[in-house]
C-alpha cells in the first residue's frame, strides 16, 4: 500500500490564532455540558474562528462558506484549513479566497489536548499523534494548496480522517503541503 493510502477514511474534523469574529452567535445543546458556537463571515481568503464558551473546549467542528469560481463554473477556492485551534477553545475554517464561517461543538470540563503533526512534503501524508495513553476524537488540517496562475485550483483535501489506531489525526493535500491537528483525550 502507499503512502496515500495509509490513512483510512473516515470523518471530518486550525491551529489559528486570532480573536473570534464579531456577529458570533452561541446555542445551548440539550445537554447542559454541550455548547454549539459559530463565527461571524470571514472577510475572502480570511480565517473564521468560532470560539468556546469560558470553562469549555472543542471537541468538534465544522464549516460552512461561499466558494468562489469563474464565470465557466471553474473552481477558484478550496477549503484550507478546518481544524481545532492550537489552545483547543475553538474551530477554525478558511477557504483560499471564498468567504467561511465556523461552527465549533463545545464541552463544558472537557479534558483535551491539541497534538500538531509537521508540515507535510508536497502531496505527502502529515499525522499529527496523541500523547501516550490519550487517544483522538477528532481533528482537522491547515495548509496552503496549489492554483494555476489565472486562479483555478490545482489541488484538493484527499485526507482529513483518524488514524486506524485512534492515536492521532492525518491529513494530505493532493499537490500541497498541510499540518494535521488531532483533538486528543484520556479515555
Amino acid at each position: 500500500m502507499d503512502k496515500k493510502n495509509r490513512l483510512i477514511l473516515a470523518t471530518a474534523g486550525l491551529v489559528l490564532g486570532g480573536a473570534a469574529a464579531v456577529g458570533a452567535t452561541t446555542a445551548q445543546a440539550a445537554d447542559a455540558k454541550v455548547t454549539v458556537v459559530k463565527s461571524a463571515l470571514s472577510a475572502p481568503g480570511e480565517n473564521a474562528i468560532a470560539r468556546c464558551p469560558s470553562g469549555s473546549k472543542v471537541v468538534g467542528g465544522g464549516y460552512q462558506g461561499e466558494g468562489a469560481f469563474a464565470n465557466g463554473g471553474t473552481v477558484y477556492d478550496m477549503v484550507e484549513a478546518n481544524t481545532p485551534t492550537g489552545d483547543g477553545t475553538g474551530w477554525g475554517a478558511r477557504f483560499h479566497t471564498g468567504r467561511v464561517i465556523a461552527h465549533a461543538r463545545c464541552e463544558s470540563g472537557a479534558s483535551i489536548t491539541v497534538a500538531k503533526s509537521p508540515l507535510s512534503e508536497p502531496g505527502e501524508n502529515a499525522i499529527a499523534r496523541c500523547p501516550s495513553g490519550s487517544n483522538a476524537i477528532g481533528g482537522g488540517y491547515q495548509g496552503e494548496g496549489a492554483f494555476a496562475n489565472g486562479g483555478t485550483a490545482y489541488d484538493m483535501v484527499e485526507a482529513n480522517v483518524p488514524t486506524g489506531d485512534a492515536s492521532g489525526w492525518g491529513a494530505r493535500f493532493h499537490t500541497g503541503r498541510v499540518l494535521a491537528h488531532a483533538l486528543c483525550t484520556t479515555p
